[in-house]
């Protein structure tokens, strides 16, 4: 049987390890044979190492907003009641 406990990161290292070493006391109290394995996940999300650079498109149009449907005068204005 397997059993997965994710800790926090927020959790300081030392009271992870101090908390893992209370849980495998517990099993060890009960007689339970156990094998506990400490893996920290790595932070992989492409959302925290964002490079503008290489996500920006050049449209080759010096002023898009100008040329943008939002700003055509031919668009109806809006007036207020």
């Amino acid at each position: 049987m397997q059993l997965t406990i994710n800790i926090s990161d927020l959790l300081p290292n030392e009271k992870a390890l101090r908390l893992i070493a209370e849980i495998e006391d517990l099993f060890t109290q009960k007689g339970i044979s156990c094998e506990i394995e400490k893996n920290t996940l790595v932070n992989d999300d492409p959302w925290d190492n964002l490079d503008i650079e290489e996500l920006a498109v050049d449209t080759g149009i010096e002023d898009f907003a100008e040329n943008h449907d939002h700003l055509n005068s031919e668009m109806p204005s809006v007036r207020s009641i």
